[in-house]
């Protein structure tokens, strides 16, 4: 009887540590972040790094953020596929449309934090299954900039993984000023959406 107890428990510990290893793998492979930024984002904060430098008249933005959702991709992307009802889940969000022809994502964004309220047009496929999302901006502030973000299933959670960089004429905003309202925003934005998904 001992010996089933004790294969048991090898059993378990050896699952335990492997979902472990799964986030501890994914998050090493792209943002590797540090054990505490791992127990925040394991307690549900929003972890976002902003850069924004600028050299020789040339502004440059590169910008990476995680989120993880207690529940499933699958619950999750119910909500998050909707990208037309953000307005109705994240207060400081006025306008979001999408057009599914043009693949065409329109945000309206007024908050404290923006020097002035922004319209925001994102070309990105409507995200309705995990995997990678390429997405690009088109027009406005950051015309040009590229990015992507994926979504991935890791213990029965969902973890979401956003990159994006631009680099172009010095924008009438200093580079603090970028990386106060895309990290504030972005934070604040996506702990909404993770408590109401």
């Amino acid at each position: 009887m001992k010996v089933f107890t004790i294969i048991a428990i090898f059993l378990i510990c050896s699952n335990v540590y492997a979902k472990q290893d799964i986030l501890k793998s994914y998050l090493k492979s792209n943002w590797d972040i540090n054990k505490t930024q791992k127990i925040y984002l394991e307690k549900g904060e929003i972890l976002v790094e902003s850069d924004v430098t600028t050299t020789a008249k040339i502004q440059h933005f590169k910008f990476r953020a995680y989120a993880l959702s207690n529940k499933t991709c699958r619950k999750a992307l119910r909500k998050l596929s909707m990208l037309e009802n953000f307005k109705n889940l994240i207060g400081f969000i006025t306008r979001s449309t999408y057009q599914e022809e043009s693949k065409l994502f329109t945000l309206r964004a007024d908050h404290a934090l923006l020097p002035s309220a922004m319209l925001i047009n994102i070309i990105v496929d409507r995200p309705t299954k995990t995997g990678k999302y390429q997405f690009t901006f088109p027009t406005g502030m950051f015309t040009g900039l590229k990015g992507y973000f994926e979504i991935t299933s890791v213990n029965k959670k969902c973890l979401f993984y956003a990159k994006s960089a631009w680099s172009g004429k010095k924008s009438k905003h200093p580079d603090f000023l970028i990386e106060l309202f895309s990290e504030g925003l972005s934070k604040i934005a996506g702990g909404i959406l993770m408590r109401k998904i």
